[in-house]
């Protein structure tokens, strides 16, 4: 009964362990794509339109990175939290709040398409969920926040559209490229946190 009992004890104690590392390693995580995010945002911008919207960066090359590769959640925070970050540092401060929603929508779902299996099906098709989630998120803040008309932010879905595309053009070959390595790293790491369960 005792040996049971530290048995008990010691397999609680090293879950409780892995559990720990688990979350050290995803706010790790978090914390390095969120300053990717921002940085490759700020990094590029062209107004491809003169309005409010239309704005092009390679913010979602990363964003769509992190979410194929470790889930939806790190990809909702990384990724709201890095581009509002980059409204606030660049001007676009009216839009920051609807970029942390937005954008963090953006990550969770192309997160959950892909579930960390890519394929050029997966990929696709969780592109085309956030190119919609990117299109109504921003034209419904627009129509109610900044223009105060239905019509108005019609303008910007051209430039919100290519946004959207240009990442994903960028990043769905590279994360297929990388494929391979991730998936050794991303097994390692496992290994590493649950080993020794």
């Amino acid at each position: 009964m005792n040996q049971q009992n530290s048995f008990n004890q010691v397999y609680g104690s090293a879950k409780s362990h892995a559990a720990s590392d688990d979350r050290v390693a995803e706010l790790a995580i978090c914390a390095v794509f969120t300053a990717l995010i921002c940085i490759f945002t700020m990094f590029i911008q062209i107004r491809i339109f003169p309005t409010e919207g239309g704005m092009v960066h390679i913010g979602n090359v990363p964003l769509f990175f992190v979410a194929a590769y470790f889930g939806g959640r790190t990809g909702a925070v990384s990724g709201g939290l890095g581009m509002c970050l980059s409204d606030l540092l660049t001007g676009w401060t009216l839009y920051a709040p609807a970029t942390l929603i937005v954008v963090g929508i953006m990550g969770l779902v192309f997160g959950r398409i892909v579930d960390r299996k890519p394929t050029v099906l997966r990929l696709t098709a969780a592109s085309a969920a956030v190119l919609a989630i990117k299109l109504a998120g921003y034209y419904l803040f627009e129509a109610a926040f900044v223009y105060h008309n239905v019509a108005a932010p019609v303008v910007n879905v051209p430039g919100n559209t290519i946004q959207i595309l240009t990442g994903a053009l960028v990043a769905v070959p590279v994360i297929l490229v990388v494929r391979p390595v991730m998936n050794r790293f991303i097994k390692k790491e496992q290994k590493g946190v649950y080993g020794n369960v």
